[in-house]
């Protein structure tokens, strides 16, 4: 028995080895019979490299609803590759880990099924070893299967992830197997317990041999141990020991220093596998009343939600494209992200680990088919069990992670077959908890009334999701910890400003399908970043909040959803210009860093005045840390403005006024829409032709009527009218009945008019969606009013709302704290004259992955950018690299993202170049447009 098994050991490879599988792999759309067969002709395939995404290359279908994109992403598509293994290896084990194939993966070796997938965001791993030829070639091919994949933004296509080659030998670590956790920490020790898990696929006559070392975050050993354990064949046996780390220097998110447990498995006295598991060394809570504490002290979670797409790129993933976004979230303040709503690639916790980026870590979207589960199946709890393995197994020794989330959004049962109950939220959690305890279990919540049922009882904390729908929960569990896992929904586009301002946070540009800078938007569910801001302060018992989202991505384009592919929702967009929001969210979550940013643009064009006159108002708002700054035009001051003075509101005139109406429902007369705690008015059933009137007593201004309605305002139709005399009216306001936007509203409506008069009449037409004319409230002013929702805005951006304009320049000065701070400027740019090039790295690595990404401006002559400029430009190219995708973050452009051409929107757009594998040397990268003078940038590529 000894003698064979040493054969077995002495066939197999001495070590084990993990090589990259991404190359040389051939691509094709739709579903040719036999594709998986050996003898099958695939020389007329495309070849591609993996991670691929088939759909990003479009074209765009513009008649198509943009929830996922209007990318072709819905198929089948095959992949093969070739590959072959020494002679020498039969006795080893083989597999193939795929991180992420989209979706309902099959895996064929050698024309025999090996592996069948049903959640295209989990990895898996593939045994070859029965299916392999050694010492011959061998063929893999892969059928990805979106036909039947629900989806609720774009999901991408394909093997979208990284594939490696395991060859292991018959005793090796097995996967996922390694388990650390630190038992105890202080100032001068910390014990952690490391276990691992070792497969035994052959026989053992003697003991095998586990040597665990520690090394500090300088690469010196602190610990180190060694076990002998014994094992039979088909066993899994657990070896598991206690180290002591003196003087422990912990992981946070100010200082991430991680450790490295480096473990190395003995057979027969020889090393057959070495493996790495970075480590830190922390201590953390979430508690009821004061948030979330990491080593001992409270830290404000300053979260963001991302998709797992990289824009132009698609769901293709590379890590320099995520590594660029945890950058600009970092810059902006974030200290954590929400892996929303599925399981993300693991080199996105690798980053979070070294960047000191903390991980709400979520596996499912809803627990239908947007968590791969069509029409019920596969089984509710064998489902969430293996997921949950992998899921758990995979990123638990992150010390990144610091929440488990079952999933987001789930619906309750009975109202949602496959909803959340008591015992399934139960049996997740515990799923969980089997393969780690450590961290809390929660989910994603945005059904208030869920509090109020049994359904939350077991989870260790609870995310709520917009509109502070956390507080029925705090009333019904007082003692567990709360997590404002989406906040905001804050609605924008880049650069592009509209006028008048919104008067309410639903009040977007419908005929341009784009929404305004000004960020005074959101969608009709959520609130503005100060609203949310306030919430934070006043909630300490909160843990932090979770923007929606950090990053535009393709899809869910609310609240344009079938004009627009992608969405107005993040900070940042599509391709990773900030837009104003960033130095809003950068002002407030990083109080210590100087920021001092002024929007809008100062290219006004049409808002001159005459010769020698001032112009058109236009709002200027600063976001800054400081507290206070003084605005000038053309060296003229505008005045001071200070953070949380709030400018005087009119008075409502209308509220010692006389109500009439053509008729009224029980309970519902008119007088009552003019008291401050009234019920309304609303009309008699029969009425077929309904007004509310008042009489203002004497003759006034009337600048803004206020309304607030039962319902959402956009779907009642309605004239203002004034009066003299009650009898004769004249219109002086309108509003057309609408479904627009498609993604809720407000109840309350500020319609500017301007005219005179003693009576105002409100006259109903149309109304949608069986809305009946009734009015709440009823208010007049006598000079622009604006929506008192917007606030809080004065508490933490500078707002100068009707500043006169001159072409020129505006400058800000900022003071904090009574000191200077720094000032801006922003200039009249003249006509596009030359183009700039910006690199965001200039020395890059010659692997085929590595990526840069340069922003393409245009300037005009006197290197002033052009904030309106929309030329189109072309991409030229010299070295061993190549364009890898372009785009330029607006919601409603087709452009294709695999060109060598881009088009400027807002004055930018962005183009991505990769390096080329193996191929070092300087690269070139030229942008040219039809009028304008060139730009270049030089990059260097090493390998």
């Amino acid at each position: 028995m000894a003698a064979a098994t040493l054969g077995v050991m002495a066939a197999a490879s001495a070590e084990a080895r993990t090589r990259g599988f991404d190359h040389g792999w051939r691509f094709s759309s739709g579903d040719p019979e036999g594709a998986e067969q050996i003898d099958f002709d695939d020389l007329a395939w495309s070849s591609v490299t993996t991670p691929h995404d088939w759909a990003i290359a479009g074209p765009f279908n513009p008649e198509e609803n943009g929830y996922a994109g209007k990318l072709p992403w819905r198929g089948v598509g095959w992949y093969r590759k070739w590959f072959s293994l020494d002679a020498a290896k039969k006795g080893s084990r083989v597999y193939l880990d795929f991180d992420g194939v989209m979706a309902f993966a099959k895996v064929y070796i050698n024309g025999q099924l090996a592996f069948e997938g049903d959640y295209g965001y989990a990895s898996f791993r593939v045994d070859a070893t029965p299916y392999l030829r050694f010492g011959r070639s061998n063929v893999v091919a892969v059928r990805a299967d979106t036909t039947r994949l629900k989806t609720r933004w774009y999901p991408g296509a394909g093997i979208y992830r990284k594939v490696s080659l395991v060859v292991s030998p018959p005793v090796h670590l097995a996967r996922h197997g390694a388990r650390i956790t630190t038992s105890h920490v202080s100032d001068s020790a910390a014990r952690v317990v490391i276990s691992n898990e070792i497969e035994c696929h052959a026989g053992l006559s003697d003991p095998f041999e586990v040597e665990v070392e520690i090394l500090d975050p300088d690469g010196k050993v602190v610990a180190s141990k060694s076990y002998a354990s014994e094992a039979r064949q088909g066993e899994t046996p657990v070896v598991e020991g206690e180290h002591e780390i003196p003087n422990p220097r912990r992981w946070d998110v100010d200082h991430p220093h991680l450790y490295t447990a480096v473990t190395l498995l003995r057979v027969d006295g020889q090393v057959v596998e070495r493996r790495e598991t970075p480590f830190g060394v922390r201590t953390f809570e979430f508690t009821a009343d004061d948030g979330f504490h990491l080593n001992g002290r409270r830290v404000q979670l300053k979260g963001v939600n991302l998709h797992h797409g990289h824009g132009p790129l698609g769901a293709a993933f590379h890590t320099r494209a995520i590594e660029r976004q945890l950058e600009i979230m970092q810059s902006m303040g974030a200290n954590a992200i929400r892996t929303s709503h599925n399981t993300p690639a693991r080199e996105v916790l690798d980053l979070c680990d070294r960047m000191g980026i903390l991980v709400w870590d979520e596996l499912f979207d809803k627990w239908g088919g947007t968590a791969g589960r069509v029409e019920g199946e596969p089984p509710f709890e064998p489902y969430v069990a293996k997921h949950a393995r992998e899921f758990v197994r995979r990123d638990r020794n992150h010390p990144s992670v610091v929440v488990w989330s079952i999933g987001n959004e789930i619906l309750n049962q009975p109202h949602e077959k496959e909803g959340k109950s008591p015992e399934r939220v139960a049996f997740a959690r515990q799923e969980f908890l089997r393969h780690d305890s450590t961290r809390p279990v929660g989910l994603g919540c945005f059904i208030p009334s869920t509090a109020e049922t049994k359904i939350l009882d077991s989870l260790d904390l609870t995310g709520w999701n917009y509109a502070r729908r956390y507080t029925r929960y705090r009333e019904r569990y007082p003692d567990k910890p709360i997590v404002y896992s989406e906040s905001a929904s804050a609605l924008s586009t880049r650069g592009w400003y509209h006028l008048p301002l919104a008067t309410d946070k639903c009040d977007y540009a419908h005929d341009e399908h784009q929404v305004s800078a000004f960020e005074l938007n959101a969608a009709g569910w959520s609130d503005l970043a100060e609203v949310e801001f306030d919430l934070m302060k006043n909630d300490p018992y909160v843990a932090g909040e979770f923007v929606w989202t950090g990053f535009d991505y393709l899809g869910e384009p609310t609240p344009f959803s079938q004009e627009a592919r992608s969405s107005y929702f993040g900070a940042v967009d599509l391709v990773g210009l900030p837009k104003d929001r960033y130095y809003l969210y950068r002002s407030h979550w990083r109080p210590e860093a100087k920021t001092i940013h002024i929007a809008p643009h100062w290219n006004w064009s049409g808002h001159e005045g005459p010769a020698g006159q001032k112009g058109k108002g236009v709002p200027v708002m600063v976001y800054t840390n400081g507290d206070e700054g003084e605005l000038f035009v053309n060296g003229r001051s505008q005045g001071v403005r200070r953070k949380g003075e709030r400018p005087p509101q009119p008075a409502n005139v209308a509220v010692r006024a006389t109500a009439t109406a053509s008729s009224h429902a029980d309970g519902k007369p008119a007088q009552q829409a003019l008291a401050t705690e009234g019920g309304g008015w609303a009309v008699a059933e029969d009425d077929q032709n309904p007004w509310f009137a008042v009489d203002l007593g004497e003759e006034r201004k009337l600048a803004t009527i206020g309304l607030v309605f039962p319902r959402q305002s956009k779907l009642y139709g309605y004239t203002v009218e004034a009066s003299d005399d009650g009898n004769t009216w004249r219109e002086i306001g309108r509003h057309t009945e609408t479904r627009e936007p498609m993604w809720g509203g407000v109840p309350e409506a500020f319609l500017s008019v301007d005219g005179e008069g003693r009576h105002v009449r409100l006259v109903f037409g149309k109304c949608l969606e069986r809305a009946k004319p009734a009015i709440k409230s009823f208010a007049v002013y006598e000079s622009p009013k604006e929506n008192d929702y917007y606030a809080p805005t004065y508490d933490y951006r500078l707002r100068w709302n009707n500043v006169r304009y001159e072409p020129g320049e505006i400058k800000v000065v900022v003071k904090k704290d009574g000191e200077p701070l720094g000032e801006t400027t922003v200039r009249t740019a003249g006509e596009p004259a030359r183009l700039r090039l910006t690199p965001d790295r200039t020395e890059l690595a010659a692997d085929g992955e590595d990526l840069c990404y340069l922003t393409v401006e245009a300037l005009d002559t006197q290197g002033v950018p052009c904030p309106t400029a929309d030329a189109r430009v072309r991409l030229e190219l010299e070295g061993p690299c190549e364009v890898a995708g372009v785009g330029n973050g607006n919601p409603l452009s087709l452009e294709p993202f695999q060109s060598d051409e881009l088009v400027l929107f807002s004055g930018k757009a962005v183009a991505i170049v990769r390096t080329q594998s193996g191929a070092g040397g300087s690269l070139k990268v030229t942008a040219a447009s039809d009028g304008l003078q060139p730009a270049t940038a030089e990059l260097t590529s090493s390998r």
